[in-house]
């Protein structure tokens, strides 16, 4: 076996973890159907984090081209970005204690800014890892400040206002529609 089919194994785990979470969370929704109050902007947000995991899989198989020694270390800062997926996965829905929710427009509204703040993480991990890893220059790394400092806003400033959420992550979501329509990679 090689390093990179041996650390592969545990972040396609973490982010399985992640996928698993979500479609459990979809499912639950569909299965209680009448009872959900279903939100916009939740269910964009769903699309996006699932979106984000598959694309972090797909990415991951950049490592076995760009890696050649692989370190205790290494790997740490590698699994720090499906980790925090797998978090934010796991918080997209109701689960322990409330499980009983029903609106997602209010879970939403209590969530958001722990997401956001997660999602800010991701962004800030995606950028050390484009440049630490693939060696990706930050002025190719534009688009992904620009998502940073719309999270810090909507965070910092605690903004509520459900139609900035909507657009927010509206444009996240048809960004990642574009590049997986665009997106011409092979394995």
């Amino acid at each position: 076996m090689e390093p990179f089919e041996y650390v592969v194994v545990l972040t396609s785990l973490i982010l399985g973890l992640g996928i698993a979470q979500i479609l459990t969370g979809i499912a639950d929704i569909v299965s209680h159907w009448k009872a959900i109050k279903l939100s916009i902007p939740h269910t964009i947000y769903v699309f996006v984090v699932f979106f984000l995991h598959i694309q972090e899989w797909w990415i991951n198989y950049e490592y076995s081209k760009v890696i050649d020694v692989w370190t205790l270390q290494l790997v740490f800062g590698i699994l720090i970005f499906p980790i925090l997926l797998f978090i934010q996965a796991r918080m997209l829905f109701p689960t322990g204690l409330r499980s009983s929710d029903t609106d997602m427009d209010l879970y939403f509204e209590d969530q958001w800014r722990w997401l956001y703040s997660i999602g800010a993480m991701t962004v800030v991990v995606s950028i050390w890892h484009n440049i630490l890893i693939t060696n990706i220059p930050l002025t190719e790394q534009i688009q992904l400040f620009v998502l940073l400092v719309a999270y810090l806003v909507f965070v910092v400033f605690n903004i509520r206002n459900k139609a900035t959420h909507i657009v927010f992550l509206g444009l996240q979501l048809a960004a990642w529609i574009i590049y997986i329509v665009t997106e011409e990679s092979v394995l």
